[in-house]
């Protein structure tokens, strides 16, 4: 029996960990999947091993799996096939969708973030010193955002390559970010705190929101899980 488990990172705050659910329901509706269930990288209940073995239970022996994550790195790549492995074993068998960040349901939420933006406005997310997956994407996802406004746009990230303080020391005048996270927290403070030195220097820097989990980025996921039935059928 197929099944599928969705893998968020998991928060501390129990409001965001409640908008995973609300938002991973909104995606189960739309499957066939009699169990679907949410998971979380980093949480001590409704972790990854213990939710996998519950479905193990409950008669699932192949597993398709969502990372709710934007782009791939030690999350994806790394950690989730671990801890799924040291469940399952030979006990059943799994497939990895990709991550959903590349979709145009998300980039679009963060055209509507930048709609009254001033100045150069810098995407940011997370990023990665060992992968470069994300900084490919990323510089992909605002490829297709700048063919849609006539705001001057750059991607960047907080961690790697394409590093937000060194975009930030190439500009002048006013600039505007936008956090490419699914939700406010930590790695957003930082990206505000890095960013006063350059205020104190005399740049006016503005904040958009995140995309905030935003509902309409359902339809990002769905089209990932669909991408993976077709490719098993190839």
């Amino acid at each position: 029996m197929q099944g599928i488990i969705y893998i968020a990172h998991g928060s501390k705050m129990p409001d965001k960990n409640e908008k995973f659910r609300q938002f991973v329901d909104l995606i189960i509706e739309k499957r066939p999947e009699r169990i679907q269930r949410l998971a979380f990288l980093e949480k001590d209940d409704e972790n990854v091993p213990l939710v996998a073995s519950e479905m193990l239970e409950a008669g699932v022996t192949e597993f398709l799996v969502m990372p709710m994550l934007l782009f791939p790195a030690m999350h994806a790549q790394e950690d989730i096939p671990e801890q799924l492995e040291s469940v399952l074993g030979d006990k059943a068998s799994y497939r990895v969708a990709d991550c959903f960040g590349d979709e145009e349901s998300v980039w679009r939420v963060a055209l509507d973030r930048i709609d009254e933006a001033r100045g150069h406005v810098l995407i940011v997310a997370h990023g990665n010193k060992r992968f470069d997956e994300p900084d490919m994407m990323l510089t992909e996802v605002v490829s297709q955002m700048q063919q849609r406004t006539d705001k001057e746009l750059s991607a960047a990230m907080l961690y790697g390559k394409l590093s937000f303080e060194e975009r930030l020391k190439n500009l002048d005048g006013e600039v505007t970010i936008m956090p490419y996270f699914l939700f406010d927290g930590h790695l957003v403070r930082k990206i505000k705190r890095l960013s006063e030195p350059f205020i104190a220097d005399g740049m006016m820097i503005h904040f958009t929101e995140t995309l905030d989990l935003d509902d309409s980025m359902a339809q990002a996921v769905l089209n990932k899980l669909e991408a993976l039935d077709v490719s098993s059928h190839a």
